[in-house]
């Protein structure tokens, strides 16, 4: 059997090239999507910190408890 060398993925393409396009579309994609990761993460890490503070003023039990009632 004869081995096939494996084409490279890297090759630039050309600026007119359709598929140079979407790749710059799908990474400005992938950096909006990262930013909007990292905000969603920062919101849910307030919210926790929120509840955190509200237990310990109010002395009470906000946060749901672990395991199922039977």
């Amino acid at each position: 059997m004869k081995k096939q060398k494996a084409k490279s993925q890297a090759c630039p393409s050309p600026a007119g090239d359709p598929q140079g396009r979407d790749v710059k579309a799908l990474q400005s994609e992938v950096v909006r999507l990262q930013a909007e990761l990292k905000h969603e993460q920062m919101r849910a890490a307030a919210y926790d910190e929120m509840i955190n503070v509200a237990e310990s003023k109010f002395k009470i039990s906000i946060r749901k408890k672990v395991g199922a009632k039977r």
